[in-house]
This record gives C-alpha cells, sequence and structure tokens, in this order.
C-alpha cells in the first residue's frame, strides 16, 4: 500500500490534522509505503506532528514501513526522516541552527530540570537574533511550552524546532512530545476526571486549569509551582502578536488567532503546540504578559476548581 502525504501552500499545517488522523486508521495487514513527494509545504508544526505519527506507526508495526523522501533536502537537513527511525538525512541535532531556523532538535529532561530550563530556553531564543523585546517572548514561549511537557506529560523527552520566514516577517514555534496527552493529564485531577476529551482540550487553555502534578515536590512559594497559566498565556500573546496558536493532543486539535477559535477532530499519541506570530508587531511582551496575567486571574474566579493566581514563573518571576 502507498500512501502519499501531501501538503498544498498556506494549508500544510490543517492538512497535516487530517494525515495523522488518516495514518491512524490505515490497515497494518499489508505493507506501508509513505510517499513524501508531495509534501510541498512543511512547517514546524506539520514537521513535528507527522514525524511523532510515524514514530509510533513503526514501532507499532515493525517492518511494515518504507520510504520514497521528497525531493528536495530541506528536510533531510532537519533530521525530520531520522526523527521517526528512517536511516535517511541528517541526524537529530546534527544540523547547525542559521538566523532562520531551528533544525530538530531534542531536550533530555534530566535531574532537576527546573536548574537549567531558563538557560535552555535563552540558548534556544538567541539562535534567531531577533531584539532583546522579541526575545524575552520567544524565551518565555520555550520556557513554558517546555516545563508544560516536563510537568504533565510522563516523559522524558521533548522535540522542538522553529522556522523564520524574514520576508514576510513570521516566525513559528512548534514543540512536541508522545507523553499521555491532555486527556489523561487532566483527568488525573479529579474534579476533571469525568469531563470528555473535547471539554479538556478546551479548558487547558484556560486560566488556571491544571492537573498540579508537580505541587508534591514543590514549595509554596516556589517560582516555579505549576498554576495552570502557561497556555492560556501563550494562546493569548500569540493573537496579541497578530498570529495563532494550536495544540493537538489525542483526538482534538484546538487553534485560535485573531478570528477565534476552532476545533478539529484528528487522532493523535502525544501532544504537539505551535506559536506562529508577527514579528513586526508592535507590542510589548512585559506590559501584554502583564495585562494577561491580571484578565486571567479575574477570569479563574468564576471556575471553582482553577488556581486563582498565577505562578511567578508564568508572570516572568523565576527567582
Amino acid at each position: 500500500m502507498r500512501y502519499s502525504i501531501e501538503t498544498s501552500f498556506g494549508k500544510a499545517n490543517h492538512q497535516a490534522l487530517d494525515v495523522v488522523k488518516q495514518i491512524s486508521e490505515i490497515n497494518t495487514d499489508c505493507d506501508v509505503q509513505f510517499d513524501f513527494t508531495n509534501y510541498t509545504e512543511n512547517n514546524p508544526f506539520s514537521n513535528l506532528i507527522i514525524a511523532n505519527t510515524l514514530r509510533n506507526f513503526r514501532h507499532k508495526h515493525v517492518g511494515k514501513c518504507t520510504l520514497v523522501p521528497d525531493k528536495g533536502s530541506y528536510l533531510s537537513h532537519l533530521g525530520f526522516y531520522q526523527m521517526f527511525g528512517a536511516d535517511y538525512g541528517k541526524e537529530i541535532g546534527e544540523a547547525t541552527p542559521t538566523d532562520n531556523y531551528v533544525p530538530i532538535t531534542k531536550v533530555k529532561f534530566a535531574g532537576d530540570f527546573y536548574s537549567t530550563i531558563d538557560n535552555t530556553s535563552k540558548q534556544l531564543a538567541a539562535l534567531l537574533k531577533f531584539d532583546k523585546k522579541l526575545s524575552q517572548f520567544i524565551e518565555y514561549l520555550f520556557t513554558e511550552t517546555i516545563r508544560n511537557v516536563y510537568e504533565h506529560a510522563d516523559i522524558d523527552e521533548v522535540y522542538l524546532t522553529a522556522q523564520k520566514w524574514p520576508s514576510k516577517n513570521m516566525l513559528e514555534v512548534a514543540i512536541s512530545d508522545t507523553g499521555c496527552g491532555v486527556y489523561t493529564s487532566l483527568r488525573k485531577y479529579v474534579p476533571y476526571a469525568e469531563k470528555s476529551e473535547e471539554e479538556l482540550i478546551k479548558m487547558a487553555c484556560e486560566p488556571g486549569i491544571t492537573a498540579r502534578s508537580n505541587y508534591s515536590y514543590l514549595g509554596r512559594d516556589d517560582a516555579w509551582r505549576n498554576s495552570g497559566y502557561g497556555l492560556y498565556l501563550l494562546r493569548k500573546l500569540s493573537v496579541a502578536y497578530g498570529g495563532s496558536f494550536i495544540i493537538c493532543s489525542g483526538n482534538y486539535a484546538l487553534r485560535e488567532d485573531s478570528h477565534g477559535t476552532q476545533l478539529y477532530d484528528t487522532h493523535y499519541d502525544g501532544t504537539t503546540v505551535a506559536i506562529r506570530i508577527k514579528t513586526d508587531t508592535r507590542c510589548d511582551f512585559e506590559t501584554a504578559r502583564g495585562m494577561l496575567v491580571n484578565t486571567g486571574e479575574r477570569e479563574s474566579q468564576h471556575c471553582e476548581t482553577a488556581v486563582h493566581s498565577a505562578s511567578k514563573s508564568s508572570s516572568g518571576h523565576y527567582f
């Protein structure tokens, strides 16, 4: 059986949701050839969810998959094929980042990861060479998305990549894991145990909604104490910067931009978050974050099970 992974200009991220759902429905009684010759537009988000989906597929169906790579060299340069175990192109971490992209990078969680997450995020943001104010937002973006995986996904690594399009003044960053997913994570907290998957992916992006996974080992006033504001702030900041936010986990993906929020059906093992922004937007990061924290804390008062104050780290005070 041949399966063609196809995308078209301006639609790759949406089409990738259909791709991962279709792969989950493939009849595995026969061998499958995955053909990338028509994967004509590939972005950080589409690359990570497709690669993770194929990695899971290959693990479940050993020896049943073959590959027809794309005609260009960009995907192989990024480490895309190696991410799902195909012996083609560069290894993860082999490619050298440039001002315009961070190749697919694996971050391992070892020891007390909170002691290194800030420096890790600074190093990643510095690769893209933006001015100081925008770099602050990019650092925050990496910090909050990486720590979200560390705290909730029950897995010890995360994959990330970024692409800058200077002619369009646009940047997309995506971070992906193959962990337990939003639904399983939030259902650990008893008040959310009976809620549907659709309800929980929406709730995950609201202020103060958390499974409280790190409360048992962090002190009450610890800056890194999880408060459930990370995804909410990234969602709202993405829109403030003229862009969009998307989270894909389980059977749903939620996307928000200035036109509102949309929910898409898919089927994905793990969680991938992507933030796309306009890099020429006149937005002061610290001011915008402060206003959103205040708004979120007010909104959280309407939910009895929510945490009513953002952590110091989500508010930007790490120490």
